[in-house]
């Protein structure tokens, strides 16, 4: 037994890294004890509610019938909830077994569904909800006894801080997942840089800027620049902001290969006492803008929002670009007359009366919208 302890606890330890290896712990442990199956299942604390976790060679209607009805019958479990969180208990401890065997869980539920004796160990509890792992044996079999209680006892840490740790990952990889969609709603590209200058994060915005290269890549994981000057300034920023030197972080302008508008490029700290959802130490992140998307996010936010047709749509993105109207009516291949009618339009849908007026109201709704 010695040995199938161990492998125990390395299965154990394998789960708490990837819940789905959970089962290979319940036929582990229900082999080594002498069971016919396993769940992890969990409780009202006043027994209202049940339901199952992960099981091994638990029938799928006894599971529902029970869930359904028969937890509210069992005489275990209001004994159950006075047992403290770490502890393996076998049913005959927690009722006589006369009083368990008299009962309507035996003789409706029990029977059918071949089951007969169970250890349960309480793996954690607060004052709403407990959570067990189950052990069972057939029906006409042996109850279980002290030494195969004890097998159970002995795993117990094991289990409950491999569980704890499930919801730790889970509750990190949750705000993790928030956190990346933050980020890709603001519209910029974000990447973030590990302690050794390394890419450990970029968003979906970064990876589309990063495919053009024309003015920023990534080169062996590293965030680098086309232009080895602006190389050179990018490796500096980055590593004041890991020293931690410039608080406030760097502005760096990125000239673009392709002749369009130089990227934004803002460094800024974090250190490990920022609470970062990508783990602990200091980090860098860094904030791209590229102007030519940002006026293509900021046009579309004006066409949903007044209602614009995509022709005016255009004329916008060509006014945030930087165009005059005479620049835009060219560049769309328009009429000065056209593209002055087509303002027209947008000016009384978005109640303006001059184009400076308009553009204030386009960056000022996009800030807003950012924050």
């Amino acid at each position: 037994m010695v040995d199938s302890f161990e492998t125990l606890i390395d299965l154990i330890y394998e789960a708490a890294e990837d819940p789905l290896k959970w089962q290979r712990v319940l036929a582990h442990l229900t082999a080594a004890v002498g069971g016919s199956g396993a769940a992890f299942h969990a409780s009202e604390a006043d027994n209202s509610g049940f339901s199952f976790g992960t099981c091994w060679q638990i029938d799928p209607e006894g599971q529902r019938e029970y869930a359904d009805y028969y937890h509210t019958v069992n005489p275990l479990a209001v004994a159950l909830a006075t047992v403290p969180a770490g502890v393996a208990v076998p049913d005959q401890a927690l009722v006589p077994r006369e009083a368990y065997k008299n009962s309507e869980l035996i003789h409706d539920y029990s029977r059918r569904f071949d089951i007969r004796g169970s250890i349960t160990l309480l793996a954690a509890r607060n004052e709403q909800r407990l959570a067990c792992l189950g052990v069972i044996r057939p029906y006409r079999s042996e109850l279980f006894e002290a030494h195969e209680v004890a097998f159970v006892q002995r795993a117990a840490p094991h289990l409950t801080r491999a569980l704890a740790l499930n919801r730790r990952l889970a509750q990190l990889d949750g705000e993790k997942r928030t956190f990346e969609q933050v980020l890709d709603r603001l519209g910029h590209a974000v990447i973030v840089l590990s302690e050794d200058r390394k890419v450990c994060y970029e968003n979906d915005a970064a990876r589309r800027l990063f495919r053009t290269g024309d003015a920023l890549r990534v080169v062996q994981k590293r965030l680098a620049a086309a232009s080895p000057i602006i190389d050179a300034r990018l490796a500096e920023g980055v590593r004041a902001a890991l020293a931690l030197k410039r608080r406030r972080g760097d502005t760096i302008m990125v000239p673009r290969e392709n002749g369009a508008r130089p990227l934004i490029v803002r460094i800024m700290p974090f250190d490990q006492n920022s609470g970062f959802p990508l783990g602990t130490g200091t980090r860098a992140i860094v904030l791209i803008s590229d102007q030519a998307s940002t006026a293509e996010n900021k046009a579309n936010e004006m066409m949903n929002a007044f209602g614009l047709t995509p022709a005016e749509k255009r004329l916008v993105h060509e006014l945030l670009a930087g165009r005059t109207l005479r620049e835009s009516a060219e560049s769309l291949a328009i009429t000065r007359a056209t593209s002055r009618n087509r303002l027209a339009h947008i000016m009384s849908k978005t109640g303006t009366h001059r184009q400076s007026e308009l553009i204030q109201l386009v960056l000022r709704g996009s800030a807003e919208s950012e924050v």
